[in-house]
């Protein structure tokens, strides 16, 4: 005799789950399609051999403005910069725009290259899903070579 599948109301999902259902639907509806216009702006310098422009111009609108300090992970080497934002110019794109992925939604502390990302995708197509062991893998090589991070799990 089978089973019949278990149906959860939104109701009865777990707080966790429901702030992960959450951000999932906001990364896929709201953040992603966000940063396509400046990712393909990237592309398309990038393809042309412009320089990318880590330093950010500041904006102009009457909007509240704040400095956001984060981490940006190169293939070789770790950078501190600093970013200005407000609702009209906010870190996700300004990041994308400069060549990295911000690691979360609103205020990120850390952005990981493209470059790195398209290795890393080209990696995990090759070899067995290992989330974790790159992470550490990351976090080592990057220590040998005199960067660290502030915390230890910074990337996982």
């Amino acid at each position: 005799m089978a089973l019949a599948p278990i149906h959860l109301e939104p109701d009865k999902l777990s707080c966790h789950a429901r702030r992960k259902h959450a951000q999932a639907h906001q990364w896929g509806n709201d953040v992603l399609p966000s940063l396509i216009h400046p990712f393909m702006s990237f592309q398309r310098e990038w393809n042309a051999g412009a320089q990318v422009d880590l330093t950010t111009d500041h904006c102009l609108c009457p909007e509240h403005h704040r400095l956001l300090k984060l981490v940006c992970v190169h293939m070789e080497y770790l950078e501190d910069i600093e970013l200005v934002i407000c609702s009209r110019h906010p870190a996700g794109i300004q990041l994308v725009h400069q060549g990295f992925f911000p690691c979360s939604l609103l205020a990120p502390t850390l952005a990981v290259s493209l470059d790195m990302l398209e290795f890393v995708s080209d990696l995990f197509v090759n070899m067995a899903p290992n989330e974790q062991a790159w992470a550490a893998a990351l976090t080592k090589y990057l220590k040998a070579h005199g960067h660290e991070f502030a915390t230890g799990d910074s990337l996982c």
